[in-house]
């Protein structure tokens, strides 16, 4: 079985939401930073479990 952390689709949508309250009421610079940051995020997690279905799931050894 491979594992999926349920908690990183979380993390990258609050920095999505982050970055909209930060642009909307400071500074649209800092708020495409932090989105920008966001979109790292979610490319480096859908490249990860594109990369997990080819390497198939952890073997434990007792």
């Amino acid at each position: 079985m491979i594992s999926y952390n349920a908690h990183m689709p979380r993390l990258i949508a609050f920095i999505f939401c982050i970055a909209f309250l930060v642009g909307a009421g400071f500074s649209v610079r800092a708020g495409l930073a932090v989105a920008v940051v966001g979109l790292l995020a979610l490319a480096g997690f859908v490249a990860w479990n594109f990369v997990a279905m080819f390497i198939g799931p952890k073997q434990h050894r007792p």
